[in-house]
This record gives structure tokens, sequence and C-alpha cells, in this order.
């Protein structure tokens, strides 16, 4: 559920034209980005964040209320029509989901483990950019890469568990807007690999920081729009009891 708040696997293709043209090193890439986020400080001072969501699929819409909290612990709650109908959590180091009334809490498979760990690891929910090194994480400017007429700086970012994605930062606001991964979109529902495409807009500062209030997942190769997402509100450093992220 709410792919663009999980995530999973390999190099996806380049395209619509490479800019060797780079400018800036990478650690002046990740400065102005932090800075444009609203600083190490005010990122840092987050350390548990709540998104009230409006899931959109082709085939049905849902809420979500999605939970994290630092070192990297996380769980999404779904509902439709009022009724909570699913849940799935990381608890730091292993998953687990409900899938709703008159099922029993059950662990969660290895690969969806691995896209709820990458989902709350990547930036833009809890962790800086520019904290992802300390985490074990590697970080490598490719190039520009320019698409719809905007030359972005690429950024090949490789969690230590081995999970490879592509961020694009714009050179206009420094903002990351796009991301690229070949994964599924569900690995539970569908585990077929696809070349997935999230864009993130509507940016706004909440406690001091810009995060993303819109994203959508699309299918690079046909253009389908696979998924899409609302932030409807987000509380910053809500008290979290531990107890959220191992059971119902």
């Amino acid at each position: 559920m709410a792919a663009s708040f999980t995530s999973d696997h390999e190099w996806p293709s380049r395209s619509n034209g490479l800019d060797l043209g780079s400018s800036n090193t990478l650690d002046e890439v990740i400065e102005r980005h932090t800075k444009a986020m609203g600083g190490r400080a005010a990122i840092e001072a987050i350390q548990s964040i709540e998104f009230d969501l409006h899931i959109t699929d082709p085939k049905f819409e849902v809420d979500g209320t999605y939970f994290a909290a630092r070192p990297g612990k996380m769980r999404i709650d779904v509902n439709a029509g009022g009724e909570h109908v699913f849940t799935e959590a990381f608890d730091g180091q292993k998953g687990w989901q409900w899938e709703g009334k008159g099922s029993a809490q059950k662990a969660a498979t290895e690969t969806a483990t691995a896209a709820l760990r990458h989902g709350v690891e990547l930036p833009g929910k809890l962790f800086g950019l520019h904290e992802l090194k300390a985490r074990g994480h590697r970080i490598e400017l490719d190039g520009r890469e320019r698409i719809d007429g905007i030359s972005y700086y690429v950024l090949r970012l490789t969690l230590n568990d081995g999970y490879c994605t592509t961020l694009y930062v714009d050179p206009k606001t420094w903002l990351i807007t796009r991301r690229r991964d070949v994964r599924p979109l569900h690995v539970d529902v569908d585990p077929t690999p696809m070349t997935i495409e999230q864009h993130n807009s509507d940016f706004r500062t909440v406690a001091g920081v810009q995060l993303a209030f819109a994203s959508s997942e699309t299918d690079l190769q046909s253009g389908k729009v696979l998924e899409s997402a609302v932030v409807r509100s987000v509380k910053i450093n809500p008290p979290l009891a531990p107890s959220i992220f191992e059971g119902l």
C-alpha cells in the first residue's frame, strides 16, 4: 500500500537525454539540497512524523495514516469507507502486516520487509539526504540529465542492503522532485518489476522543513499512472509509543 511511502530494486536505464556538464560536486549538491529543505538542524529535529494521506489507485481509493520514527521504524494504517482494512509496519528489524477484520497479524515476507525499510530510509520523510552516508548508504553524483526541459542533477543512491534508486535534484529549487527505480509497485500483490518514476510536488514548509504534499507513481515504459497520494496533514514529533511499530 502507498507505494510512495515504501519501495523495491535495481538500476533503471536513463532516458530523455544526458547532460554531462555537471558544475557542482556531490557535496555541493547535497549541501544546496539540504539548505533548500530547511537546513540540517530543522531536518534532524524531526524525531517522529505522522502523515494523513489519501491514496488513489486505478481500481480503488483509500485513506492512510503513515507513522515513522527514528532510528528507522514505520507503520501505515489503511482505511476504506471508514473501516480499518490493512496495516503494515517495520519495527526496525522485522516487518509485519494485518489484512483486515478476521485475520491475524503475521510476519511480512522478506521482500515486503525490505520495501518497508527502504521507504522509511529514503530522504523526504524522516531523514535528510545529508544523513544517509552516516547511515551506511552510498550516494554518487552521475552528471546531469535533461527531463521535460529541466537539467536535473542525478544522484545514484545505494542503500546498505544493496537496494538502488536514482534521485533527481531540480537545480531551480534544489529539491528532489523525481525518483526512478526498477521494482514492483506492491511486491506482495504483483512481484513483477517495472521501471517506476515517482514525481513529488506541492512542497510546503512544515516545522521549517520542505515536505511534498503530492506524489505519483508512473510506469515509465507505458506512461500509466499506477498510484497517487495526497497528504492532507502532517504532524511533526507526535508522541509515538514504540509498541505501535510492533503490533496492532
